[in-house]
């Protein structure tokens, strides 16, 4: 049985290299992005498949602090190693949790140009790797890219199972933080047949245990950080998990499947994904709702007090602090043909589901 899982996982990890190997390269050597077209496999599905089986991770793969994507690195829909391609993502999320093309490539197009090197279209789901260099001209600095557990940009403050960066621990599974949300399931959860009582994650479970987070942080980080684009990862993140992992034959989220996703990174057994395509304005629209009975205003922690920022006028708070704050002014100044090419193709990823005018970076350089 174990050699018939090895060799799925072989097979798979060759046609995901395959894929790597086969993207179309640049004169100047750079890989080029594309957007893939829409999947017309958009229904409820099994997941894993036997192609995908569990391999825990080796001590080179890169890990991080979003369980969707360690799982889905841990089943191979991603390749193993952690680290990926802007098309990878975008296939393996999809795959793995039906996640529309549109929301997807938002998530990973920020990402790959905030904490990848969008030059060679590589990004680490964890942090520092060998296989991801300086980006040309180290326009972000002279370190590699940190990867998405790097903090700030798109990582940030009141996780609901990392610790603040200024705390403590901002990367791996905290057991501490994960123990306050199933008290929150204990509390406001629902009954189940087949799961027990307490046993099922709801809207008011997230409601209470979200601002329950942002009170801790508030209250032990006294330089915390909560500005427009923090606020909707942090909630859109909490809608993720509501929608995303729940069962797709019920869509009921187990207190089961939560655990086995964040604690295991792994998917539960008798684990459908979604029946239909999550999409950009669905998981919006469902943060909205998580953060509607405690509304929090975007701010930081300054001195011990939070502060409140500017009021924003612009056509979406949260796109233009994504933008205009933490991608690099720099990208804006690259002269490689297809990097350029790569920071257009993906501006306009970013810029897409938010319906706003496209903006051009002008954060600061190595944050």
């Amino acid at each position: 049985m174990f050699g018939t899982l090895k060799a799925f996982a072989f097979i798979a990890a060759t046609l995901s290299t395959s894929v790597v190997l086969g993207a179309a390269t640049g004169s100047d050597g750079g890989v080029i992005i594309t957007l893939p077209p829409r999947s017309k496999d958009v229904g409820i599905k099994k997941v894993p498949d036997a192609a995908h089986p569990y391999i825990a991770p080796g001590p080179n793969d890169q890990r991080g602090p979003c369980p969707a994507l360690n799982t889905l690195a841990n089943h191979g829909y991603i390749p193993r190693n952690g680290i990926a391609s802007f098309e990878e993502i975008l296939a393996g999320t999809r795959e793995g949790f039906n996640m529309d093309r549109d929301l997807a490539g938002f998530l990973a197009g920020f990402s790959m140009m905030a904490r990848g090197n969008a030059f060679l279209n590589k990004l680490s789901i964890g942090s520092v790797s060998p296989q991801i260099p300086v980006v040309p001209g180290a326009i972000d600095g002279p370190a590699p890219p940190g990867g998405i557990a790097k903090h700030d940009r798109f990582e940030g403050d009141v996780s609901m199972t990392r610790q603040d960066f200024n705390i403590g621990d901002d990367v791996h599974f905290q057991i501490s933080l994960f123990d306050e949300f199933l008290s929150a399931i204990e509390e406001f959860g629902d009954d189940n047949a087949l799961h027990g009582p307490k046993s099922i994650v709801n809207m008011k479970v997230m409601q209470e245990f979200k601002f329950q987070r942002f009170q801790e942080s508030q209250a032990a980080d006294k330089t915390v950080s909560f500005h427009s684009s923090r606020i909707a990862s942090s909630y859109n993140e909490a809608a993720f998990i509501l929608t995303f992992f729940a069962n797709g034959t019920d869509g009921l989220l187990s207190k089961q499947a939560l655990t086995s996703i964040f604690q295991n990174q792994t998917f539960a057994p008798n684990w459908f994904r979604r029946s239909s395509p999550g999409t950009f304005d669905f998981i919006v629209d469902t943060a909205a709702e998580v953060l509607a009975p405690h509304p929090i205003q975007p701010g930081a922690n300054v001195n011990g007090v939070y502060v409140l920022d500017p009021t924003d006028t612009s056509c979406n708070a949260a796109y233009s602090d994504f933008v205009l704050n933490n991608l690099p002014h720099t990208l804006n100044n690259v002269t490689q043909p297809t990097f350029k090419k790569n920071i257009q193709t993906l501006l306009k990823i970013v810029a897409t589901p938010f319906g706003c005018p496209e903006l051009l970076p002008a954060g600061p350089v190595g944050q």
